[in-house]
């Protein structure tokens, strides 16, 4: 019983990422020294202070080992394998993906859970089930607003709409992803430095060509509110505010294989301009940046599209290590949210891949199609203009031509020519990678939870969180602890647990009083019920009971 206590006390000082080895005797796993990315940092690794003044959150959507095999394997010659920017670094980890009502999350639930620390149902975002039982949800609060709350400058960097599931987590809160002409205004009046993206016709008005009913013309509204508006690559080179609002194009922004068709910015290109802006404040910054086109990539079973996105994605990346290395107060965190099509380098018991497939194909699937007559009578030069296909068969013509969709049969055709397999064209509840480099990067390795990438964050930005109310977030944590020691029967049982502690927090910020001690009363009612039913172990009764009355304590 002492430990659980220590813990709690030992945190105030050291920090959880710290302790929990310590206590619990978890492995931390390193995948190689520091000096994996470049020897010629290591002098500056030993400056680095007690907090992350900088963080840089990668977040490959879609982007599970398949596709970051895949793509190393392309890279490479041969047998081998090609580097990549991830592969070099020091501590490397794997991410449980699943929601709060799902083994296979969405994106939204998943970057809820990366963004706040708390699990939430499919579809939710910036919300948790409001722990009465009814089918409410509550807000709760995001690394971003913390980083806010520093001082720091925030940043949001995506190549999907500005107001999808990833981006949308962490600066809005709706009951519904698909409430995009409610998250954009939102996303605004959350005061985010940098907003890059596409999604343009989620802030303006029908008239104007936009989706919005509400006749709102947000762009007008931003530029008012002191935001410079960038439009397209050019726009983006030339930028001065500090305050920018990217939007580059209708709707997502295109594949990397078909942006140089556009005068889109790459994903690399947006995050150097993000950076290079909110380095420049002396308290810090936050920064998540997305590569959310590799999920959609996976969605169509697109092989050439999804290996170039996680490409594009990990040259992003460089230039966060790149600006890392020059300054060790930095972290630099790359996961990803789940994976997406069950993508396979080897298909139908054949021991084949074929990269010269591959690197011959120039444009995406979906181009290609669109490229075709409504006849389908160019559907050979087509492939053999964008694909490098000369020798098309008649089978492979009669696929592209009876599929659903013409896109459906040209990824199906370069699939099987390059030995890439799929299992589905949805998500998959397989676990994701996740890598760290800089401050605080060790607490990024073994097995996490994805509402330890927010967590961790929150540890590594201070290690004395004033915002962050101790008491509930440390019997959050020792609930878990209790629960990975088996004193907990499973984990719907600790997960009711947490969901009351969720509630606390949420009030916690909002210093209401009366619905903490609401709550807690009702997480204590919940543990003699949890005790009677045998559910909880007499230590861990004994434990949490203790806790939750000194959290009353403070509050009645």
């Amino acid at each position: 019983m002492e430990g659980y206590f220590v813990v709690k006390k030992i945190r105030i000082v050291l920090g959880l990422t710290v302790v929990i080895p310590f206590i619990f005797g978890t492995a931390i796993y390193s995948a190689g020294g520091e000096d994996e990315i470049n020897s010629e940092n290591s002098e500056s690794e030993e400056k680095i202070t007690d907090t992350a003044d900088n963080i840089i959150l990668l977040i490959g959507d879609g982007m599970a080992l398949q596709q970051t095999s895949t793509a190393a394997y392309y890279l490479g010659e041969g047998a081998s394998d090609g580097e990549q920017s991830m592969d070099t670094m020091p501590h490397t980890g794997f991410v449980r993906t699943h929601s709060n009502d799902n083994v296979i999350t969405d994106s939204a639930a998943a970057a809820t859970a990366m963004a706040s620390g708390y699990k939430t149902d499919d579809n939710v975002v910036g919300m948790v089930p409001s722990e009465d039982g009814n089918e409410d949800y509550e807000e709760v609060k995001t690394i971003l607003s913390y980083a806010q709350d520093e001082n720091k400058s925030t940043g949001l960097v995506t190549n999907t709409t500005m107001t999808h599931a990833t981006p949308a987590s962490f600066a809005a809160h709706v009951e519904d992803r698909g409430m995009e002409e409610e998250i954009a205004p939102q996303m605004l009046d959350s005061k985010v430095d940098i907003l890059f993206g596409g999604g343009i016709e989620f802030f303006l008005p029908e008239e104007e060509g936009g989706e919005r009913e509400d006749g709102r013309n947000l762009i007008e509204e931003a530029e008012a509110d002191g935001y410079e508006l960038l439009h397209d690559q050019d726009d983006l080179s030339e930028s001065s505010s500090d305050q920018l609002l990217g939007l580059f194009s209708e709707d997502h922004m295109s594949f990397e294989l078909d942006r140089e068709t556009t005068n889109e910015p790459s994903l690399s290109e947006m995050t150097d301009t993000a950076i290079e802006n909110l380095s420049q404040n002396d308290d810090g910054f936050f920064l998540m940046i997305e590569g959310g086109r590799i999920d959609h990539a996976g969605h169509s079973n697109y092989p050439v599209a999804n290996i170039t996105d996680t490409i594009a994605f990990d040259h992003a990346l460089q230039v966060a290590l790149d600006y890392a290395q020059e300054d060790p107060n930095t972290l630099v965190v790359v996961t990803a949210d789940h994976g997406t099509g069950g993508m396979s380098a080897g298909v139908d018991g054949e021991y084949d891949f074929n990269r010269d497939v591959i690197s011959d194909v120039t444009r995406s699937s979906e181009y290609m199609a669109n490229e075709m007559n409504d006849d389908n009578s160019n559907i050979e030069e087509v492939l053999a203009e964008y694909a490098g296909i000369q020798d098309l068969t008649s089978e492979e013509i009669e696929m592209i031509e009876n599929a659903d969709d013409a896109d459906e049969g040209v990824a199906h055709v370069i699939s099987q020519r390059a030995g890439i397999g799929w299992t589905t064209t949805g998500h998959t509840a397989v676990d994701v990678p996740v890598y760290a480099y800089g401050s605080h990067a060790e607490a990024f390795s073994g097995t996490l939870d994805n509402t330890d990438i927010a967590n961790n964050i929150l540890d590594a930005m201070s290690e004395e969180n004033d915002e962050l109310p101790e008491s509930a977030v440390d019997i959050k944590a020792v609930v878990e602890n209790l629960a990975e020691d088996g004193e907990i029967a499973d984990e719907e049982t600790s997960r009711a647990l947490t969901v009351h502690l969720t509630a606390v927090h949420h009030h916690e910020n909002q210093d209401a009083a009366e619905q903490v001690v609401q709550h807690m009363e009702g997480f204590q009612d919940l543990l003699d019920q949890q005790h009677n039913d045998a559910l909880i172990s007499e230590e861990a009764y004994e434990i949490l009971s203790g806790q939750a009355e000194d959290l009353l304590d403070e509050w009645e």
